[in-house]
């Protein structure tokens, strides 16, 4: 057991001052006033710094130069880990690009080898398609871009059993029937890579579809006389993430969306690695990545730079951007319960940084690790 004190506690439902958290092996046990805590637990003085709950990524691609679509391995999600933790991400989804089954099928099984072999950080996976519209798939290969099938969605789901899965689908290339088999199994579904009407949006909202994903990017538009899906996102109360970097949204299109949204907004980096070895070649392109076209892909960002742009770009404030990079996140994979706050029995996972938001320190599983300086 041991106790942060001397530090600023964004706790996700309030801002505490000289107050200290008490953590016993890998829990948050309680936070109460400096001059209540025990003397004789060890404490470590963080000489002012702020403390808040650790970051959720929900997509990305890879890391440490291999995405996961060009390289389906355990090393691969370990390298995307090892890589985001320093920029205070201890969760995240590895997400894996439009492919054939037998692919999806292989990423499915190594993830869930990963998580089975206990090793740190994997939420679950991320399916972004195959089964898009064709005119929004963005920097997805083209030739893997299909329809869905029945029989293709059963393997899926049974293969995904034991896994948490988060899936993108544009609604509209469904059948009834189809769409059905997914919302009736434990698979999240969000709306996205689609060309879907206002209304064909909103009656997928009805019928259980709650998430979008990348709002803006590779969608129906907001149009004066057909709202798409961008409208039918703000008219209704489903959960949409955004990329905050300022190059696949403006910071001005993330200020309105997020007096329109509210808590329903929340941030994912989106980010990819450089990796020319697979189907999937992405480019560094000085702040964002391309695929070999010049089309715009992945994104360079991190968490902590998701964070920064919220509060000095968009003009969020740093309590809202933190509940963005974290909280929400983990409402979004029902994960809320353990993760996203500092709270007592939540699991230990937090950042310490500067007010210049430069990172200075991880918590992760109750283990504290103050960041050398580079």
């Amino acid at each position: 057991m041991y106790a942060l004190k001397n530090c600023r506690i964004f706790t996700s439902e309030e801002t505490l001052e000289n107050h200290g958290v008490v953590i016993e092996g890998s829990k948050i046990k309680y936070l109460l006033p400096e001059n209540l805590l025990n003397p004789d637990i060890q404490s470590f003085d963080l000489q002012g710094l702020s403390v808040a709950p650790a970051f959720m990524d929900i997509q990305i691609y890879g890391g440490g130069g291999s995405l996961y679509n060009s390289d389906i391995s355990e090393n691969t999600i370990a390298k995307t880990y090892q890589e985001i933790r320093r920029s205070g991400t201890t969760h995240f989804q590895i997400t894996l690009s439009s492919t054939p089954l037998d692919v999806m099928l292989e990423a499915i099984t190594v993830a869930k080898n990963y998580i089975q072999n206990g090793e740190k950080g994997l939420a679950g996976l991320h399916l972004e398609g195959p089964f898009f519209s064709f005119p929004k798939r963005g920097a997805h290969v083209a030739e893997f871009i299909r329809k869905p099938s029945e029989t293709e969605l059963e393997t899926l789901i049974h293969a995904c059993e034991g896994l948490p899965t988060y899936m993108t689908i544009a609604p509209e290339e469904f059948t009834e029937n189809q769409l059905n088999l997914l919302l009736r199994s434990p698979i999240k579904l969000a709306a996205g890579h689609s060309s879907a009407t206002y209304q064909e949006a909103k009656n997928a909202f009805s019928v259980g579809i709650g998430r979008v994903t990348h709002l803006f990017n590779a969608m129906s538009a907001y149009q004066g006389r057909e709202p798409g899906l961008v409208g039918a996102t703000y008219d209704s109360e489903a959960r949409a993430s955004i990329i905050p970097d300022g190059i696949h949204v403006d910071f001005a299109s993330i200020r309105i969306s997020k007096q329109i949204m509210g808590k329903r907004l929340f941030y994912i980096t989106d980010a990819v690695t450089a990796d020319v070895s697979g189907d999937y070649k992405f480019i560094f392109a000085g702040n964002h990545y391309t695929d070999t076209k010049g089309t715009l892909s992945g994104s360079a960002l991190t968490m902590n730079q998701c964070l920064i742009n919220s509060v000095e770009k968009v003009g969020i404030s740093l309590e809202e951007s933190l509940r963005m990079v974290s909280t929400y996140p983990a409402e979004v994979l029902g994960l809320d319960d353990y993760l996203g706050k500092i709270k007592s029995d939540y699991q230990a996972d937090m950042v310490i940084f500067e007010e210049n938001f430069s990172l200075k320190g991880l918590i992760e599983g109750g283990i504290l690790e103050m960041f050398s300086e580079e």
